[in-house]
């Protein structure tokens, strides 16, 4: 399936509203999941040889297509008679595979996948699956990958739930509190997952109704999950380190929160976060919002007695500021006056 027609999830981000101030050149963004292939026709040029912890070779192929989708929602270009695009289509992907020929991930998988993106100099990791049953060599990838400063982005789980009135146990490294954890949205703004508090859900973004491209060829096929949202956002932070260069991956993550579109009642939330994916504000903000933290107040200083003032010096100021505010009132006058013949005085 080809269309030249926009899907929901690239009008929901609109991606293109920020490029005109960076595509995200220069940036290197890891996808750690099936691998990333090089032939995709939109991604072409864009796949470095990558890694592989699952077995022998590169990561730069991809049998299942789950990460080639993923990288493609990051960083696809733009390619003519289509209207799916990459959130930061100038993007480099190192691709790491952690998925073996039986579609399983094996034990420290994941933590050998992010360490492998770390060491390869990644700016950006996305990790799009996790384990409920995390340990210490994972944790501690996870911080060897925030110690050199990369944004690690990670899924919340999409497991079902295990029995009645149950919610899926937390992923990690999603829940870690040094990750970005993204659940997905629907078209009508409803979460896609039922996450529990401990899941540490940071922000939300599309995932049902979203499109990506496949490992070879020019057709697209249709996405979900939160792995796709965790796509959003990692294009979504790549853009920003992009933009942003001197900001640390802690400064982005932050970034990114305080932009998105608050829940109801201005959030975080449980299974929301701080909201939805707000792209254009997390790249173009000047101002993010956030009042400081209540400190100590400072000591008082006493200030010395000023001079009493000359009277013919006071004299003299009174006689400028009375002129200089007559000015000031013919103007604004004459300006109301103005508005109000084009206006022909009427309401």
């Amino acid at each position: 399936m080809v269309s030249d027609a926009a899907p929901w999830a690239v009008r929901r981000v609109a991606p293109q509203a920020v490029w005109p101030l960076t595509r995200g050149a220069g940036v290197l963004v890891a996808v750690v999941d099936t691998g990333v292939s090089a032939t995709a026709g939109a991604l072409a040029g864009a796949v470095r040889r990558g890694a592989d912890v699952a077995g022998p070779g590169t990561g730069d192929r991809d049998c299942a297509g789950r990460g080639t989708a993923l990288a493609g929602i990051v960083a696809a270009r733009p390619m003519a008679g289509s209207g799916f695009v990459g959130v930061a289509p100038a993007a480099t992907v190192f691709p790491v595979r952690i998925v073996d020929g039986r579609g399983k991930v094996g034990t420290n998988a994941i933590a050998r996948g992010i360490r492998k993106a770390t060491e390869a100099g990644a700016d950006v990791i996305l990790v799009g699956t996790g384990t409920a049953h995390p340990d210490d060599t994972l944790r501690s990838a996870v911080r060897a990958a925030v110690e050199r400063d990369v944004v690690v982005v990670a899924s919340v789980s999409d497991d079902e739930p295990v029995g009645v009135a149950q919610r899926p146990a937390p992923w990690y490294p999603a829940a870690d509190e040094d990750v970005l954890a993204v659940g997905g949205v629907g078209t009508d703004g409803a979460p896609t997952e039922a996450s529990p508090a401990e899941a540490g859900v940071d922000l939300l973004a599309p995932a049902a109704g979203a499109v990506s491209i496949g490992p070879s060829g020019t057709g697209h096929y249709t996405v979900g999950g939160p792995a796709v949202a965790a796509a959003h956002v990692a294009g979504a932070a790549v853009l920003v380190r992009a933009y942003h260069p001197q900001l640390t991956q802690a400064e982005v993550r932050r970034r990114l929160e305080l932009t998105a579109e608050h829940p109801r009642g201005g959030g975080p939330a449980p299974g929301v976060g701080y909201g939805t994916l707000d792209l254009y504000e997390a790249v173009a903000a000047l101002q993010l919002g956030e009042e400081p933290l209540p400190g100590t107040p400072p000591p008082m200083t006493i200030m010395a007695e000023p001079p009493r003032p000359d009277p013919a010096v006071a004299a003299s100021v009174f006689v400028a500021v009375a002129t200089v505010t007559a000015a000031a009132f013919g103007y604004v006058s004459a300006r109301v006056i103005h508005w109000g013949r084009r206006r022909r005085w009427r309401s």
